[in-house]
């Protein structure tokens, strides 16, 4: 594929752009999610049933692990786009290799990111749609919050 350093330089700002708004997006959901995690550990009784706590566990630690992701893919981002406004600056054709093979790994960074985001986030709606009901029952969380 022929490389045309203006154009390419463009398309690749516009991909940053794209996933810097994933990442917020992702951002904002994590804490929602982590928000319902805090809730369903007051409201439910993680000691009736410890896979039921070590799954919330398993949660939260992930949670905690895209934060720190996110942050990383953001920084990478940025670092990209810093080199890249010095190509366009100095009008210079030299980096455009150096360039092309970093957005090609953040290309592939992303794609793996995407697919365990969503993996992670299609686990963690099945558990709270359907899996609490594997671990309660309604009897049983009821009477524990009228006696408290």
């Amino acid at each position: 594929m022929a490389k045309n350093p203006k154009f390419d330089l463009q398309r690749f700002h516009f991909e940053h752009r794209l996933w810097g708004k994933e990442i917020d997006f992702v951002n904002e959901e994590v804490t929602i999610f982590a928000h319902l995690l805090d809730e369903m550990k007051v409201i439910l009784p993680t000691d009736l049933a410890t896979s039921f706590a070590e799954t919330l566990q398993r949660f939260s630690r992930e949670m905690e692990h895209f934060k720190r992701v996110n942050n990383t893919l953001k920084s990478e981002i940025h670092a990209q786009e810093n080199v890249m406004a010095i190509a366009l600056k100095n009008e210079t054709v030299q980096y455009n290799d150096d360039i092309w093979a970093t957005q090609v790994y953040l290309r592939e960074k992303m794609d793996f990111y995407h697919d365990n985001y969503r993996k992670f986030k299609t686990e963690f709606r099945l558990f709270i749609g359907k899996d609490l009901e594997n671990h309660f029952s309604l009897k049983e969380v009821s009477s524990l919050q009228e006696t408290a």
